[in-house]
């Protein structure tokens, strides 16, 4: 171990234009858009399971972000202080998910049996539930909290640049944080048993909503990581990150991607423990067809890939090794929402094709645009922020 020289961090400045890239995003948003329309016309049930399915992606991500940065404030870290900044901006993706919530409204009745009026309930009292009305008002509540408590933190953060109070901001992030995760336990499990679990509506798991959420942590995380490698690599944080830094967030993906398998487990079990005709039809339709291919992938993509790679502790501080678990982390997060929806519709597997990717590619270029746009505004660390000093002083491995 060796304990790293204090070092002050000046500001990096915002990220620099880069014209080709940001045409290249728009062009990706494009192509969702003329994807979108031309399946509705071949196809309109796979494009909207497929809409629902990056819907739910893309918002995790955006959320995992609030999410971030309100742990770093209710825990009193330190050593995320020079990264905060990188997870804050997943958050600029909110707006533009809420505006890409809306047409999910219309698809409601192609999407969720219990919309349909001819729909025989197992259950009748669901009806009080499960329909349209109270079903949006969930979403917008999820909203009010995260654009108005959220983004407040995210506010504070930024107004720390300008030098307005920083140690007074700070006491102010450190009592918003724990309401907000709080209210965000609550507003995260309305979406994901409305948009998810009530796809099959007789079924339900009191574990789904933590085993929705421990995959937004962990993809999260991996999206951090792999933003912090390449913003580091491109020289924007090649002083404010250290070789300590990059330890913390491979021990973080490594640590988190047990507590996804635990969880995952947990429900697997019970259902399979259990064996009752209402729960074990969700594991039956998701394992037979070739979908058990996909179940098998989530497991290794989750919880071996990042597990077994970065136990070594030599190699959790290591660039390529956090940018390839990164990204296989954040694709098996992917898988895992397919698995969750397009069995629903479909009883054999059915490969990505170009409805699949053409949607996937829109919703990237529309999260890209999102992000670049906040990281060319800001800078990319948060440098006023008072516990700067202290975050550049970790300790860490020579590798």
């Amino acid at each position: 171990m060796h304990e790293e020289e204090n070092i002050q961090v000046q500001d990096p400045g915002p990220l620099r234009p880069n014209r080709p890239l940001d045409t290249l995003l728009a062009a990706l948003a494009a192509v969702g858009v003329v994807v979108f329309i031309a399946g509705l016309g071949v196809d309109s049930t796979r494009v909207w399971y497929n809409y629902l399915l990056e819907y739910y992606f893309f918002l995790a991500l955006g959320l995992a972000g609030l999410v971030l940065t309100a742990v770093h404030y209710v825990t009193g870290a330190t050593w995320s202080v020079t990264v905060r900044r990188v997870a804050e901006g997943l958050s600029a993706y909110l707006p533009w998910a809420l505006a890409l919530g809306l047409p999910l409204f219309f698809a409601v009745p192609k999407l969720y049996t219990w919309a349909l009026p001819a729909t025989v309930h197992m259950f009748h009292e669901k009806h009080i539930y499960l329909n349209r009305a109270f079903y949006m008002g969930r979403e917008a509540f999820g909203f009010a909290i995260w654009l108005g408590l959220g983004a407040a933190i995210v506010r504070n953060s930024l107004r720390q640049d300008r030098g307005e109070g920083s140690l007074a901001l700070y006491s102010r992030n450190r009592k918003l944080a724990p309401a907000f995760l709080i209210l965000f336990g609550l507003t995260f499990t309305f979406v994901s048993v409305d948009l998810l679990m009530s796809l099959d509506e007789n079924w339900y798991s009191t574990m789904f909503p933590v085993y929705c959420f421990a995959g937004l942590f962990l993809s999260g995380l991996a999206l951090t990581t792999v933003l912090t490698v390449c913003l580091h690599r491109a020289g924007y944080l090649a002083q404010a990150v250290r070789p300590h830094h990059l330890y913390d967030l491979g021990t973080w993906i490594m640590a988190f991607s047990c507590f996804m398998v635990y969880i995952g487990f947990s429900q697997y079990m019970l259902i399979w423990y259990t064996n009752m005709p209402v729960e074990i039809a969700y594991l039956l339709k998701r394992s037979t067809g070739g979908w058990g291919w996909v179940f098998l992938l989530l497991p290794l993509l989750k919880w071996l890939l990042p597990f077994v790679v970065l136990m070594p502790s030599k190699l959790r501080g290591n660039e390529t090794v956090l940018l390839f678990v990164g990204l296989g982390v954040l694709a098996g997060q992917w898988l895992d929402v397919y698995w969750m929806v397009a069995p629903v519709f479909s009883e054999t597997l059915r490969l990505p094709g170009w409805i699949e990717i053409g949607l996937f590619l829109g919703f990237a270029g529309v999260f890209g645009l999102a992000l670049r746009r906040f990281y060319r505004r800001h800078s990319l660390v948060a440098f006023n922020d008072p516990r700067i000093e202290e975050c550049m002083k970790g300790r860490y491995l020579h590798v």
